[in-house]
């Protein structure tokens, strides 16, 4: 019996490889089984679940860069900035009140304390202003791309430029406070001229009012150049280095300008006073030539910064404001100047008043702009705002912070009024009066909210 055979095996193609047969054959196939792969349905999750989770990744990411600030960090970022900031504002006021007791250049040209609270307000105004562009740069990542170093020179630039400007303009306006107050001049000039300390400045002869106006003016000149060169580079110093470190530098950049600005304005004005004093006894040539001289070096300053698109627009939308400022700063000046004649000890605690609870909305101010920055959009409307008591209440990061600060504003203002009292009685006795502190505590709730 035969066994039965096995159908024959198909004859497999054999493939033979030659030398001559290129490889584009092969790539040729893959091609087209990837795209007959590509061109069969999919399902909706292999299509969009790629495309999700991309789109997860990026929002985690984002979150993660604007998680808000605790109420615990502002807190703690904030508490040693405040405090060097207390103690610049007690040692401006001290040396405010030193000037206004013993120095013969206060008695002599009264303009000198109408015209410092518009000065210690520019350079604050300014140096506000920088420190909160700077720490918006910060925020949005600037300062790790090339060229932040130029972008920071223009900015100080254009700051250079318009404290000239508000410079003049408040000397300007000054000027006319005393003329169209004659008691001023005449009740210092008379305390001048009965007193009995004589200094050496004393034989030179006595100023006209436009004459002390140039030496004035010249003298603020000079101060606010000098404040703008040495602040400009401190405040990018101290926000660099809160980047470096992860800080958010709107906690901490605004009370540590703050407390060097009114050190630095105060000190250097009465520097250069005294510098110039002489000169202007029997010469008004030197003020002219620093006026011009400055007058004509604002268009540098400002082709210095004009590439700068961010410098240029912030000078256009702060040039009115800072003008504005000004005008109220002087009348706030001829206040000061009658306060000071009743009250000497006074200046001492004008700045804590100004200082401190400026400190405080710059921090605020500083932190609302960064978020509109960065955000375009605001955390409340204009209803929640205008009504104090839905404000305070509200959820967001900015009421938060606003409570963090108001709260705290009262404590932190009577202990450094404590301090500052404390040292005048080392210099010299003041009365205390409980309805001063009285008053001074709601003149500091009513301020500061």
């Amino acid at each position: 019996m035969l066994e039965p055979q096995p159908p024959p095996l198909e004859e497999q193609p054999t493939q033979t490889y030659s030398p001559t047969t290129s490889s584009d054959e092969g790539v040729e196939t893959a091609v087209e089984q990837r795209s007959s792969r590509d061109d069969e349905p999919r399902s909706i999750l292999e299509i969009y679940t790629p495309k999700i989770l991309t789109s997860m990744e990026t929002v985690a990411d984002e979150e993660a860069e604007n998680v808000p600030d605790t109420m615990l960090q502002i807190f703690l970022q904030s508490l040693f900035p405040f405090f060097i900031g207390g103690c610049g504002s007690i040692g401006a006021g001290l040396l405010l009140t030193y000037a206004n007791k013993e120095l013969s250049l206060i008695k002599e040209i009264p303009e000198f304390l109408v015209l410092m609270p518009p000065l210690q307000g520019l350079r604050g105004n300014l140096d506000m202003t920088f420190s909160s562009r700077m720490s918006t740069l910060a925020h949005k990542g600037a300062f790790a791309e090339e060229g932040i170093l130029m972008r920071v020179r223009r900015n100080a630039a254009v700051s250079e430029a318009l404290s000239i400007v508000v410079c003049l303009v408040a000397n300007l306006i000054s000027l006319f406070i005393v003329h169209i107050t004659p008691d001023l001049r005449d009740s210092q000039s008379n305390e001048f001229a009965n007193s009995t300390t004589v200094s050496n400045d004393t034989d030179t002869r006595d100023l006209s009012n436009i004459e002390s106006s140039m030496f004035l003016t010249a003298s603020s000149i000079l101060s606010v150049a000098l404040n703008c060169a040495i602040c400009t580079t401190f405040l990018f110093t101290i926000v660099y280095y809160a980047w470096k470190h992860d800080y958010n530098p709107d906690n901490i950049v605004a009370p540590l300008g703050a407390s060097i600005s009114d050190m630095l304005t105060i000190g250097s004005m009465l520097f250069f006073c005294y510098l110039l004093r002489p000169y202007a006894g029997f010469s008004s040539a030197l003020p002219n030539i620093i006026i011009s001289i400055s007058i004509c070096s604002i268009p540098v300053w400002i082709m210095l910064g004009w590439k700068d698109e961010m410098a240029v627009t912030t000078a256009k939308q702060q040039c009115l404001t800072l003008v504005f400022a000004s005008i109220v700063s002087c009348l706030a000046g001829l206040i000061q100047s009658e306060g000071a004649m009743t009250y000497p000890n006074y200046p001492a605690y004008q700045t804590l008043i100004s200082g401190l609870a400026g400190n405080r909305g710059a921090v605020l101010a500083s932190r609302i702009s960064s978020y509109l920055e960065i955000h375009q959009e605001s955390e409340l409307g204009w209803k929640q705002r205008a009504i104090p008591f839905i404000y305070y209440r509200s959820d967001c990061s900015e009421a938060q912070t606003a409570r963090l600060l108001l709260f705290t504003a009262l404590p932190f203002q009577m202990f450094f009024v404590g301090i500052s009292t404390a040292l005048s009685f080392v210099y010299e006795p003041v009365e205390l009066d409980w309805k001063f502190f009285l008053g001074y505590a709601l003149v500091v709730l009513v301020q500061v909210s």
